[in-house]
């Protein structure tokens, strides 16, 4: 991936076809010419693209500012930002590391390059990079969470609660704060800690998905049923197509003797999830962890049905047959799955 050039007259910067990066040749003028107004209108155009996931849209805005003004540092960023999104990340990083070039003492940039070290597993380099976004601008919280998941990822769970911490005396009522801050309860099996900072954060964000499905699973190992109930149930009402979540649900109405409601939700669950093979896997994989092994079964039967010809289904069927004692089951499905291997 060229590295992008913001300093000579024909700069290659890279940008996204789909979800791929390629070399751009832009021919320019003198930058110090383009409207500044007409490019802040395009920022905002962007933005309000990125911001509604249209990914194709963000990316023409970007580019053609960038045409524009190669030097324009917030357009580096955000489309680093885009590129980090579709999991284009060396080109990100070109990006990020343009726009620090340009601006270095930017806190919102060295925050996102500290971001993109974290998903690359950088994490020394990470911690160097979040930690000076923080010194510069210590109201941006994405680097208090950024360096966090940083240190949770090194095990390091004391350092870091210290950081959310950190980030939360600056806004205390910051929802993703305070929800990472109850999953750091989590991995310290503090669950009832772990529950108040999950109700402070929906408390904070009603609409705040990632607390309330943590917040239900928290509930149903403290085996309070109705509030794991209540929480899931407002997942589905915002997000019907979160199967993992129905699924959660349903085998909670089992626990809560709903058997009725129970088997009504999964088959509107079944009914809803994408006709993918490997989506009635994943769903047959968390039944088995939630120890519901039955409805595992039914899932994997409905994988193999939608892919004959996916060995990995027959193989994980065949595994759960015989976890159950099904001994007939079990040899035809792995036989089928030797067939196709």
């Amino acid at each position: 991936m060229p590295e992008a050039n913001v300093s000579g007259n024909s700069p290659t910067v890279p940008t996204m076809l789909g979800t791929q990066c390629v070399g751009l040749s832009v021919s320019m003028g003198d930058s110090s010419v383009a409207n500044e107004d007409a490019i802040n209108e395009l920022l905002k155009r962007g933005i309000s693209h990125h911001e509604a996931d249209e990914v194709v849209e963000a990316r023409n805005i970007y580019v053609e500012i960038l045409e524009r003004d190669p030097q324009n540092h917030r357009a580096l960023d955000l489309a680093g930002l885009l590129c980090m999104q579709c999991d284009e990340l060396d080109a990100a990083a070109d990006f990020f590391a343009s726009a620090i070039e340009l601006d270095p003492e930017s806190g919102r940039y060295l925050c996102h390059a500290g971001t993109l070290e974290l998903h690359q597993g950088n994490f020394e380099r990470a911690t160097e990079l979040l930690l000076k976004a923080i010194e510069n601008d210590p109201e941006i919280s994405e680097s208090f969470l950024s360096l966090a998941l940083v240190y949770r990822a090194e095990k390091k769970i004391g350092d870091a609660i210290a950081v959310i911490e950190s980030g939360l005396s600056h806004e205390p009522d910051n929802s993703r704060l305070l929800t990472w801050r109850g999953v750091l309860e989590v991995d310290r099996e503090d669950l009832p800690s772990a529950a108040e900072f999950l109700h402070q954060a929906i408390d904070a964000d009603h609409d705040n998905i990632e607390a309330m499905v943590t917040l239900g699973n928290v509930m149903v190992e403290l085996d309070e049923l109705d509030v794991a109930q209540r929480c899931y149930t407002s997942v589905k009402e915002r997000i019907p197509e979160d199967i993992g979540t129905r699924c959660r649900l349903s085998v909670l109405l089992k626990r809560l003797g709903k058997r009725d409601e129970a088997v009504r939700e999964l088959e509107e669950a079944f009914a809803e999830a994408p006709a993918e093979s490997e989506t009635f896997n994943e769903i047959a994989l968390l039944f088995e962890s939630l120890g519901q092994d039955d409805d595992a079964i039914v899932a994997a039967e409905r994988a193999v049905a939608l892919d004959a010809g996916n060995a990995a289904s027959f193989k994980l069927l065949a595994r759960l047959h015989e976890k159950a004692g099904n001994e007939e089951a079990a040899k035809e499905a792995k036989d089928r799955s030797s067939a196709l291997s």
